[in-house]
């Protein structure tokens, strides 16, 4: 019941009242007459007629048109960066008004300053709504958020509403809010929204009013509203807002400190403004020992708080607000190991199906808790956590942790083996006891539609499985991953990941005590020492590989050891010690039904024959080779064959053939992104050139080469591509 209600039934109250006295009297005393008891009744019910017309004639009286209220919060001092936002602001908000007044709603995580901008903006704004500022944070993210009825309430009070007149229906109000601001000039400033159900009550009516909303998700279902999503501070930012909090001569004594501190403050305007703080409360604290603090991420959140201000409790906030399965999501993305990521890998850590998985994602980056980057080589979409709340996720305590990055580490070695199958069609690969998780087919066909440019996405990732794996002693998916990898970082030359890779595995290998997979682990190590140009410490570790495999009767390993061993004697133009491993390479290989190896020894024993001027038997060599690799489908086999092929013409004087050779090589290796085996073919074609007498030809395409020599480090190619020039000579 409403007010009014209330005071009409005190009214009949106060008549029945009357007469009940006046009855009592007479029987009790006996002294009033008739006339007096008619009076007296009659005075009593005037009396409650008269409350109850009261009651029923308080009509909602219209605000005073004298009351402006100024409710903004006081702007901040130290207030850096957002000169573009806050321009956006300022314009939209002073922009003509339509049927409705001008909307903005500033989006983005917490702890990247929405408040601080908002009311920035409202500040330079005050002249602009001469009838008043509204503000209510409508904590909505708290236990309780505030209810959009309450708010209203305190909207009606301070622009003049008598507090009795306020309706009690949430309709009413909203209705005679309307009313009242229909032809006003006021700002109205909603912080801290949870959604548009939240908002849309407490929009003003008429063209004159003006709103920002600020909210951890984004307004767009808001008829109207113009968006504006805040981002990180740019670094320059994060270090002049440190400066200002903490003090300037400070930072500016150690620059390269400050910026490592707002690095490690992930160039959050919270974040970066408590770590200010801290330091401004520790005048003896040195910026380094600070710095040294938050680099550990461990520890990170515990150092990002003081008094009411707390990192931790900004981001827990978000997290709180979601669905249990969303924040199990939540924890176990704090458990991958790499820097980005699709949406399979969430799928393998939750067990749940790719589409499960991607409902995940979307509420994660709604509620500003992940962020979207966008498609990958593969075009799939990718996110990425804040650097502090990877660590806020890391934290969370996760039952299903060791179970749901074994499920990890399966499906990259699932998809990584079949990459390799369409990579590298024939391959006979060595596999380990860690059990595989299976990718739904659909959508592992799509991804690996083309397997280069998958690993180009994962490579990154790949490296981290294997640190992880290493990490949790996960020994056969540390050795079986960066084995089944091998072939692809070889090609993209990816040295430095491939290094990080192999050690790891060869000390999981070791401490496992599995000679088998150490033997494999070395063959690896070989073939990247061998590729940057070490062969010393290439054959040796190829000799401690032989002995493994001999000792654990691998007749394939063997002969692969020997193919190899091979090429580096090719390499070295021993020709007799390359023919004969090579040849019993093939050998060994074809008895172990490795037919693609197996022809990589034949097209390496071609190679021999060229060197040793027996051109005649190199060419048919080649071409039993190229015949095997377009039976297998291996393209890239098939791209070396030809260059092996072109080689052989051009010893022979048969220019226009090795051309067309060449070419076939560069077609291919440039279709597989294989940067190295492009130079050889480019280096090729100079050589035919140089042969015919163009040189201006065999010098642009020694360029080509040279180019792609330097940006993958291949020194023994740069060394041979500087003799070719000095052969041809400059113009």
């Amino acid at each position: 019941m409403n007010s009014r209600g209330v005071r009409g039934l005190w009214g009949l109250a106060g008549a029945v009242g009357a007469f009940a006295a006046v009855a009592a009297g007479w029987q009790v005393v006996g002294d009033v007459g008739a006339a007096q008891y008619a009076f007296a009744g009659v005075t009593a019910l005037c009396g409650g007629a008269f409350a109850w017309y009261q009651a029923d004639a308080t009509v909602t009286p219209a605000a005073p048109r004298g009351v402006v209220p100024r409710e903004l919060p006081r702007d901040i001092a130290d207030f850096t960066g957002r000169v573009t936002e806050l321009a956006e602001l300022r314009r939209v908000l002073r922009g003509p008004g339509q049927s409705s007044g001008p909307l903005v709603a500033v989006a983005g995580k917490g702890g990247l300053g929405k408040t601080t901008l908002a009311v920035r903006a409202a500040q330079r704004l005050v002249g602009d709504y001469p009838d008043g500022q509204l503000f209510a944070n409508l904590r909505g993210y708290d236990p309780l958020p505030a209810e959009p009825a309450e708010i209203l309430g305190t909207f009606l009070r301070s622009l003049g509403t008598d507090p009795r007149a306020i309706p009690d229906a949430p309709y009413d109000r909203e209705q005679l809010f309307r009313t009242l601001t229909a032809g006003r000039r006021l700002l109205i400033v909603l912080d801290n929204a949870n959604g548009p159900r939240q908002v849309r009550p407490l929009l003003p009516g008429g063209p004159g009013a003006g709103v920002i909303v600020t909210s951890r998700v984004e307004l767009r279902s808001i008829e109207g509203a113009h968006t504006v999503v805040l981002d990180l501070l740019e670094p320059g930012e994060a270090v002049e807002l440190l400066g200002r909090v903490a003090g300037r001569d400070r930072v500016a004594d150690d620059p390269p400190t400050a910026r490592r501190l707002a690095e490690l403050c992930g160039y959050l305007p919270l974040a970066v403004r408590i770590a200010g703080a801290r330091l401004a409360e520790r005048p003896d604290l040195r910026l380094t020992e600070f710095a040294g603090r938050l680099a550990d991420e461990r520890d990170r959140l515990d150092q990002l708080g003081i008094g009411d201000l707390d990192v931790r409790s900004t981001f827990m906030i978000s997290h709180r607000g979601l669905p249990e399965a969303q924040q199990r999501a939540f924890r176990l993305l704090g458990l991958f190991p790499g820097s980005d990521f699709a949406a399979w890998p969430l799928g393998a850590l939750m067990g749940v199906p790719l589409r499960e998985a991607e409902r995940h994602l979307d509420a994660l980056v709604a509620a500003q808790l992940l962020d979207a980057i966008g498609p990958d080589e593969t075009g799939s979409a990718r996110y990425r956590f804040h650097d502090l709340l990877r660590a806020l996720a890391r934290e969370q305590p996760e039952p299903d942790a060791a179970a749901a990055v074994g499920r990890l580490l399966g499906a990259y070695i699932s998809l990584a083996a079949l990459a390799e199958d369409r990579f590298q069609p024939g391959e006979l690969r060595k596999t380990s006891a860690h059990p595989r998780h299976a990718v739904e087919a659909e959508h592992r066909d799509e991804l690996l539609r083309d397997p280069i440019a998958w690993f180009i996405a994962e490579r990154q990732n790949v490296v981290a499985c294997v640190r992880a794996a290493h990490e949790r002693e996960l020994w056969d998916a540390t050795w079986e991953l960066t084995h089944i990898a091998a072939p692809f970082f070889e090609m993209l030359a990816f040295w430095d990941g491939w290094g990080v890779a192999v050690d790891l595995a060869l000390d999981a290998a070791r401490r496992s005590h599995n000679r088998w997979a150490e033997s494999i682990t070395l063959f690896d190590n070989g073939a990247l020492y061998r590729d940057l140009g070490r062969p010393d410490e290439a054959l040796a570790a190829y000799e401690g590989a032989l002995a493994g495999y001999e000792a654990s009767g691998d007749e394939h390993g063997v002969g692969a050891v020997m193919l190899v061993q091979g090429i580096i004697h090719r390499n070295r133009g021993a020709w007799e010690v390359a023919a004969q491993r090579l040849g019993d390479a093939a050998q060994r290989l074809r008895a172990a039904g490795d037919g693609r190896l197996a022809a990589q020894a034949v097209r390496s024993l071609a190679v021999v024959r060229c060197g040793q001027r027996r051109v005649a038997e190199a060419v048919p060599l080649f071409e039993e080779a190229l015949e095997e690799f377009r039976r297998l489908g291996d393209r890239r086999a098939e791209a070396y064959a030809w260059r092996g092929l072109a080689q052989a013409q051009l010893d022979g004087g048969e220019l226009s053939a090795a051309a067309r050779s060449f070419d076939k090589s560069l077609e291919l290796t440039r279709q597989l992104r294989d940067r190295r085996g492009e130079a050889r073919a480019l280096q090729g074609l100079g050589r035919v050139g140089a042969a015919e007498g163009v040189t201006a030809t065999a010098l642009r395409r020694y360029a080509q080469a040279r180019q792609i020599a330097d940006e993958t480090h291949d020194q023994v190619l740069a060394g041979e591509l500087d003799a070719d020039v000095a052969a041809v000579g400059r113009p």
